[in-house]
């Protein structure tokens, strides 16, 4: 009865630990499109035991034209802190903009808000396939950092920037 007991509980423990995916290869580097300019992502990537992924996608705010430069916006980053593998070459998390007072600046004024997914899926360690679902919820206030935010939803082919 004992044996049984402690092999059920031994065994409850080490599902959660044999259920992770585990990743294909580290893909901590900054990706892009050489075919198109304007965005990249800037990914790392921890080490055992989590194997957690932090995703910035750098592009251009929709929202806010430059106005020292007519024409061009301002920069828009989009943060995934987390995700969850659900292949060893596919994850998938929420995704967060977020706003405050610069590093320079004493005080803390920061606020995130969730506005949409993404998944990357990475055909080998040097390709990926990004997929992005941007779509803050209704109701932000006016300065939240997600308000006026379009809806916005595509997939991208990225690859490694070679050095």
């Amino acid at each position: 009865m004992i044996r049984r007991a402690l092999a059920t509980a031994f065994l409850a423990l080490a599902l959660p630990a044999a259920a992770q995916v585990v990743p294909a290869t580290n893909y901590t580097d900054l990706w892009y499109n050489p075919s198109e300019s304007g965005w990249g992502m800037a990914v790392t990537q921890h080490g055992a035991p989590s194997h957690q992924m932090v995703a910035m996608w750098y592009t251009y705010d929709p929202r806010e034209q430059d106005p020292s430069s007519p024409g061009n916006y301002k920069p828009l980053w989009v943060i995934m802190s987390g995700g969850t593998w659900t292949t060893p070459t596919s994850i998938t998390g929420p995704v967060y903009v977020l706003n405050g007072v610069p590093f320079f600046q004493p005080g803390s004024d920061r606020q995130q808000t969730e506005i949409g997914s993404f998944t990357i899926n990475f055909t080998d360690a040097s390709h990926a396939t990004f997929t992005y679902r941007i779509a803050p919820p209704s109701g932000l206030a006016a300065n939240d950092p997600g308000f006026g935010l379009p809806t916005l939803s595509g997939t991208k082919q990225m690859e490694r920037i070679q050095f």
